[in-house]
């Protein structure tokens, strides 16, 4: 964009040639000014402002007089406000840089296009998906995606309780945002990886949706990805402990528990704390399951449906078809971006890996879910019944491709459709990260990843193979 500003104190001897003193001949009128011979001539619109407070001498058809220009054909717009007084002109830049050197104009400045959100350029195709009317296009594995949003908050403030395998809170992702809570193993190490990506998709710069939220670890699986229905349990317990704990501070937005995981069957206990979770005002999204059949016949996905505050997620792929092995049914809500997803890793603060799942697609869900609670926290921040309401309100509908089996046909979205024009953009949003106490590969990654980035330069990439999870 060009701006101009006028500097009344080194112009005056600029824009002396322009005005001609009063008299007969001349009575008030600006002197004409001829424009070089070698000019541009390449036209645009320029919004002229004049400073505040002060009275413009002249009408508008003087100044457009003086630099031969046609109204008809050049004035755009002339506000009926006095203060400030506002032009918009169709002109070259050399008619531009005159109007800098009137000692009454205080802004000469390019029209630019403007849109109400801002832009992630090099996004994982889910990060499109949510953001797009469009969709994304082409191989799951590229990172030529982008990234559409309307809030740069992106769920700061949000509390997501990740219960999983653990998360490696030192990842250059997370930018200093993540924290050790609880584990029922005694370690905080993520030995599988799982909670780890899961994270990353939930509130990860570059690959996460909530990229502004708090990511709190909640370790109640080991490390083969297996644990006890007691340990989600006592994982969840001390969630609602620390929640309401969190929810007396000043400032509190809000609390989402992300649970990619499920049992064989159903469990009344676990179910029991969910639902309890939920009355505390705690927000929860669930994976659907992979075994491709009812998601009403397993613990924790069966509690989504019309008549529960629980938000379960099954899978799509990049063409919106609902993925083989997800899970269907009454009992799903919504679908989300679950093949192929790129996101953290726990073999390194700079790892990245790809993994496929409900569990992939679990954390979309949750990332847009602080994402509108930030937009509306009185309305939303510890109302799980009216989060869930607005979530499915915002989903586009109609667009999932396969046999729902009786679900809700709404696929996932932030609410923002990033197919218009672009100006207004940020590559990446990257909370303040000074306090990261990460290896140096954690602090190296995260003081390029506001940059525009490759996959191979800043992170090593642990796998292409994108392994089936929850």
């Amino acid at each position: 964009m060009k701006s101009f500003f006028a500097i009344a104190a080194g112009l005056l001897a600029a824009s002396a040639s322009v005005f001609a003193a009063p008299g007969p001949s001349n009575p008030g009128y600006i002197s004409k000014y001829s424009l070089p011979a070698n000019h541009s001539g390449d036209v645009k619109e320029y919004i002229i402002t004049f400073w505040r407070n002060e009275t413009i001498p002249r009408p508008v058809d003087e100044y457009l007089d003086a630099l031969s220009l046609n109204r008809n054909e050049s004035l755009v717009y002339e506000s009926e406000c006095e203060d400030p007084k506002i032009f918009i002109v169709k002109m070259c830049d050399e008619h531009a840089k005159i109007f800098q050197g009137m000692t009454e104009v205080n802004i000469v400045e390019e029209k630019a296009e403007v849109k109400s959100f801002a832009e992630q350029q090099g996004a994982p195709w889910g990060l499109q998906r949510v953001s797009s009317a469009a969709g994304a296009k082409g191989s799951p594995q590229d990172q030529d995606f982008v990234y559409s949003f309307d809030d740069s908050a992106l769920g700061a403030g949000v509390d997501i309780y990740v219960i999983d395998t653990g998360v490696r809170t030192s990842h250059a992702v997370f930018t200093g945002r993540a924290s050790e809570g609880f584990t029922a193993t005694g370690s905080f190490v993520d030995g599988d990886g799982h909670g780890t990506h899961v994270a990353g998709t939930a509130g990860g710069a570059k690959f996460g949706v909530a990229q502004g939220a708090n990511i709190i670890e909640v370790k109640v699986l080991g490390d083969d990805g297996s644990g006890a229905s007691s340990d989600t349990i006592k994982g969840m317990d001390w969630v609602i402990t620390n929640h309401k704990k969190r929810s007396a501070q000043p400032g509190f937005v809000g609390s989402i528990m992300s649970m990619s995981w499920g049992l064989q069957g159903t469990a009344g206990s676990v179910d029991e704390i969910i639902q309890g979770a939920s009355a505390a005002g705690i927000h929860v999204s669930v994976a659907a399951g992979n075994d491709g059949i009812d998601a009403c016949g397993s613990t924790p996905a069966h509690l989504g449906g019309k008549n529960s505050n629980v938000v379960t997620v099954g899978s799509v792929n990049i063409d919106n078809e609902i993925s083989t092995f997800s899970n269907i049914g009454q009992c799903v809500d919504i679908y989300a971006p679950g093949e192929q997803i790129l996101s953290s890793w726990a073999t390194g603060d700079a790892v990245i890996n790809f993994l496929s799942g409900t569990s992939m697609a679990c954390p979309h869900v949750t990332g847009v879910m602080a994402t509108l609670m930030t937009q509306d926290v009185a309305g939303l921040g510890q109302n799980p019944a009216a989060l869930k309401a607005k979530l499915l309100q915002t989903a586009r509908q109609g667009d999932v491709k396969g046999n729902t089996a009786g679900s809700a046909n709404l696929l996932l979205s932030n609410g923002v459709d990033g197919n218009v024009a672009k100006r207004l953009t940020k590559n990446y949003v990257v909370p303040d990260h000074s306090g990261l106490n990460g290896s140096p590969a954690a602090r190296a990654a995260a003081a390029v990843i506001a940059k525009d980035i490759t996959l191979d330069k800043r992170f090593q990439l642990h796998s292409r193979e994108a392994k089936l999870r929850f």
